[in-house]
């Protein structure tokens, strides 16, 4: 679809800064099985610090464990270790519900049929799911804000959920995508952008920030994301609101990313006109 292939040439472009930026990852001996907005990235500053200096050493897959405290990888190399630390996720269950609710609920390991992650179509806004979402990047916490108001919207009345086809219709939609874009693992099954998906239920609860009414913020709206974006415009809105969007300013990377598309587009556009 256009929005894949819009979302592919953003992330080559963003692939491509950090390997100028940092070098390729094979170069300390990282190889990622995906590109790197498919799946949610390590957020250290440090990390090829350490691996230069030898404080980390990055070893291929365990073959076999033991005897004691050996561990042998998959290369034949083995080292002796006090501890390993399995970093595998999480499968999470409703043991409270009945069993016909969590056949409804889920539809394959870690993958529920939620609208927009928080709302069943079989049972509506009379059950809520706050905090099953993951963010690619960032944190959860604006993403459950935001779906907590959605909820007490739905419950005050002052909004309403499609009907449950469309509600359905949504959800296919929306794993359709996932399945597309992400790396396909089981401890991706919930992956939102942060902006974008506080965006589309700011949408639904009317209080999407409207940068025509803030155009001196549009930079800050655009490349960061702060619980304050969503207290502008609309319901619970907050005086304060636009003096903590202007301070917070974008990250350093989002920041220069931004200006080089901008400057790439621009350098397109004249490319163009030129064979006019």
């Amino acid at each position: 679809s256009s929005g894949i292939n819009a979302e592919y040439g953003v992330e080559k472009i963003v692939q491509t800064l950090m390997c100028i930026l940092l070098g390729p990852p094979k170069q300390w001996g990282v190889y990622p099985v995906t590109s790197i907005l498919r799946s949610q990235p390590t957020v250290s500053h440090t990390l090829y610090h350490h691996i230069q200096h030898g404080n980390i050493d990055i070893k291929p897959d365990i073959s076999s464990l033991g005897p004691g405290k050996k561990v042998t990888f998959s290369d034949g190399s083995f080292a002796w270790y006090e501890a390993v630390i399995l970093a595998t996720g999480y499968t999470f269950g409703f043991p409270f519900l009945t069993k016909s609710d969590q056949e409804h609920l889920f539809t394959g390991v870690n993958e529920l049929n939620l609208f927009k992650n928080v709302f069943s179509p079989k049972y509506g806004h009379s059950l809520s799911f706050i905090g099953f979402v993951e963010p690619s990047s960032g944190g959860l916490v604006t993403m459950s804000e935001m779906q907590a108001r959605w909820a007490a919207e739905l419950i005050m009345g002052t909004c309403l959920l499609p009907t449950p086809t469309q509600m359905q219709n949504s959800i296919n939609q929306d794993r359709c995508w996932e399945r597309n874009w992400y790396y396909n693992s089981k401890r991706l099954t919930m992956q939102k952008i942060p902006i974008l998906y506080n965006d589309e239920l700011a949408a639904l609860i009317g209080c999407k920030p409207n940068i025509r009414k803030h155009p001196t913020l549009a930079w800050n709206l655009l490349l960061s994301v702060s619980p304050f974006h969503w207290r502008l415009d609309g319901p619970d809105a907050w005086p304060g609101a636009e003096e903590m969007v202007a301070r917070i300013k974008p990250p350093p990377f989002y920041y220069y990313s931004a200006l080089l598309f901008i400057t790439l587009i621009i350098f397109a556009v004249l490319g163009i006109l030129k064979l006019f």
